[in-house]
């Protein structure tokens, strides 16, 4: 993937994270997207058959 098109991708999942998760307004509000992103890729992760990282970032939620 050439560097144009690896920024092109990073752009477009960090709106899609924005409209899913919303915005940060307050303190709490960083706390509960973190959680989450965190359960979101915990998610895609499974979804792909990539259980073995699933779990890890499905632990890291619940600490």
């Amino acid at each position: 993937m050439t560097s144009a098109a690896a920024k092109q991708e990073s752009a477009l999942w960090d709106g899609l994270v924005a409209r899913v998760l919303g915005p940060v307004v307050t303190p709490a509000d960083r706390e509960r997207r973190r959680t989450d992103a965190l359960a979101l890729s915990a998610a895609a992760l499974r979804a792909a058959g990539v259980d073995d990282l699933a779990a890890e970032a499905q632990q890291r939620s619940t600490v």
